[in-house]
Order: structure tokens, then sequence, then C-alpha cells
């Protein structure tokens, strides 16, 4: 089985080795649920830095899929619509309404300015330095995550509690995390709100006509829980066997976004290298 993975890891871009570890045994569910002695795995996160006025971004989210198809949960894909230029809506309006919606998030802004991202397509693997960078071309991601996938976990998150409330359009959840591992320096942990399968119109070079107005546009980032950089999870230091619980309650979402493609994701991260050291995805539908 890890050399039919190798295999197609290698047929969508280039050769990477994968690492084995044992595995960790700890409260939660793997899947982002919660029902206790599952194994745990250090999930890695792939943000997908877009837009959907930038021509060559499609090809790039065909790449996420596909090695979101070879890694499956343990491969989450973030797609992060940022820059004036290819993520704002048009100005002036086109008169056949193309381009007219803002997928721009604050948060997007933030990382836009913080991790440099002065071209698209672009992306995060764990927001860890692959070749010196943190933000990686597209032909970098399939080596970047490869490497990343298998490494011992030092965290454990999960989500013991989400509620959506479909009258008042919010959503509630408590996430916890186990510390695996002793963990230095202050770490802090950002939830997202994502939407999938969002049809609106994308400019994709590969298309023809180019202009695309029923585009699908996967693991859209609408907004976070807890702004851009999350709140305080680690201050200092944690030990092995702390358990930290997080809550949010009765966050507004867009009436517009579809609760059924909607999903969470929570990551913890390193304030000063910005480096994700575990993630956890839990969709509304569970």
């Amino acid at each position: 089985m890890r050399q039919l993975i190798g295999s197609l890891v290698i047929i969508l871009l280039t050769t990477a080795c994968d690492r084995v570890n044992d595995p960790i045994v700890a409260p939660g569910a793997n899947n982002g649920g919660g029902t206790g002695g599952e194994v745990v795995t250090r999930k890695v996160l792939l943000e997908d830095f877009t837009g959907h006025r930038c021509n060559n971004c499609p090809a790039a989210a065909r790449v996420a899929q596909q090695l979101h198809g070879v890694y499956g949960e343990d491969l989450i894909v973030v797609g992060v619509h940022c820059t004036e230029t290819f993520a704002a809506p048009v100005s002036p309006p086109n008169a056949n309404g193309s381009y007219a919606t803002d997928f721009r998030t604050a948060a997007g802004n933030a990382y836009e300015s913080a991790l440099g991202i002065f071209f698209l397509p672009n992306g995060a693997v764990n927001r860890k330095r692959f070749n010196n960078s943190i933000t990686l071309a597209v032909g970098a991601w399939s080596s970047a995550v490869a490497d990343a996938m298998g490494q011992e976990p030092d965290l454990h998150i999960w989500f013991s509690q989400l509620q959506h409330n479909a009258t008042d359009h919010t959503v509630s959840a408590e996430v916890k995390v186990a510390v695996l591992n002793p963990i230095e320096g202050d770490h802090n942990l950002t939830i997202y709100l994502t939407e999938d399968s969002v049809v609106d119109w994308q400019y994709d070079s590969e298309a023809e006509p180019n202009d695309v107005p029923n585009y699908v546009h996967r693991h859209v980032l609408r907004d976070n829980l807890n702004g851009a950089w999350g709140a305080p999870l680690v201050v200092g230091s944690a030990a092995a066997g702390d358990t930290i619980t997080l809550n949010y309650t009765n966050f507004q979402m867009d009436p517009a976004w579809n609760p059924a493609h909607c999903a969470l994701v929570a990551y913890a991260h390193n304030l000063d290298t910005y480096e994700v050291i575990q993630a956890e995805e839990r969709g509304f539908q569970h």
C-alpha cells in the first residue's frame, strides 16, 4: 500500500519519501469526533492561496484535490482566497454579473501580508519552511506534503461538540486539545469555517472558454471563529498529559452559506514561526 501511495505522489509532481512512526493512542476520535481510544496521527494542513480571477489557480486546486485523494483525511485542504487583484470582485461590474463575488476574508488578508504572498497560485504546507520558504509554488506541494506526513504528533485535537442552529444561522463548538509530548513556546489555536462546493465564476486558463460560470470552488475559507491568529493554547510550555478545552458559542454565519457543505478546521500553530503542529477537521454533517 505504501508503495502505491509513493507511486501516486510521483505521478502527481515529484519523488518524495514517507516517514513511519509508531501510532499513538489518545482520547478523541481520529475523524474530529470523540469516542476515545483511537489512533492519533499528525495531520497536515495545505492552505491553497487562490483567487477567482487567477487563471492558473484552478490547476493548483486540482493538484490539491489529487493530493487529498492520495492521503485522505490525513491531509486537510483549505482554499484561502486573497489579494485585491485576484480575489476581489471586478470593478466596474461586468454586465453579465461575472466575478461579482468578494471571496476575500479578513484572515486571508492578514496571511497575505504576514506570509508574504506576492503571487498566485501559492500555498503553505503546515506553514513550515520547505526549501527555505513558508509559501510554496504548486510544483513543491507534493514533496512538501509527503515530507510532512507520518511525523509524530505532539497534540491531539478533536471537536467534542459541534452544533449548527439552522434558524439563527449560528454554529457553536467545543474543541479539546490533549498534549501528547511536551510543548515549548507560545502556540495559538485557530478555527476556520469553510464551505465546500461553492459554485461561482472562475477564470481558468485550461478551460474553453476561460471564463467558467459554474466552477466548483473547493474548501473555501469563509471566516474564522476566533480571528486570524486564533486564541492562546500554550503559553510558554505545556506538559504531556495536559488537556485544554476551548468553547465558541453562537458564531454568526452568512445565511447564504450551505451548512451541508460547511466544516470547521482547528489548527495549533507556533506564534514565532507560524508552523502548524496539528490540525483537525469536522463537517457540520458529522
